[in-house]
């Protein structure tokens, strides 16, 4: 792969942009987390079409359109579920047996560490209290799939828990 250059390689490639970008898209977000996301998801993206990518005649505009472009859909994800979470909200404080939710600090350290599939799989679990049937509904995954999310999200938490 010749994307930024005669001879340069891949991981050339990431290594002499990937900072620079993850920091541009920070500024341009003001995320640090989800500029590293997008970034990551950006060089994901470069290399699963780095054919395409290498018949550019500029890879490294392609690159920060692309990361900028991943920063916008995040966005646009956070304000859709806030939006969702509005409605949930004012749905349920017309519910007269409402109880104040508060989320549990502790439960969202160690699940914020996990893989997003594992994140959702234990929070649907252990929070929303579904089946392991149900979150593979949910998540458009087989039953034994979920399971093996949750196991090897146990298996990363039991270090974590076990410190406290």
């Amino acid at each position: 792969m010749a994307t930024g250059g005669p001879g340069e390689d891949f991981e050339s490639f990431v290594r002499r942009h990937f900072h620079t970008l993850e920091k541009s898209l920070a500024m341009i977000t003001m995320d640090a987390e989800s500029a590293a996301d997008a970034a990551q998801d950006t060089f994901l993206r470069l290399y699963l079409r780095r054919d395409e990518v290498d018949k550019l005649n500029d890879p490294v505009a392609w690159l920060y359109r692309v990361g900028i472009n991943r920063c916008y859909d995040y966005r646009r994800r956070l304000k859709r579920a806030a939006r969702l979470f509005d409605r949930l909200t004012v749905a349920a404080e017309a519910d007269e047996l409402h109880e104040h939710w508060a989320p549990n600090i502790d439960f969202i350290s160690l699940v914020k560490r996990l893989p997003k599939q594992q994140r959702i799989a234990a929070v649907l679990f252990y929070q929303a209290d579904l089946s392991t049937k149900e979150i593979a509904r949910v998540m458009h995954i087989s039953e034994s799939a979920v399971k093996s999310h949750l196991q090897r999200a146990r298996e990363r938490l039991r270090p974590l828990v076990e410190e406290d």
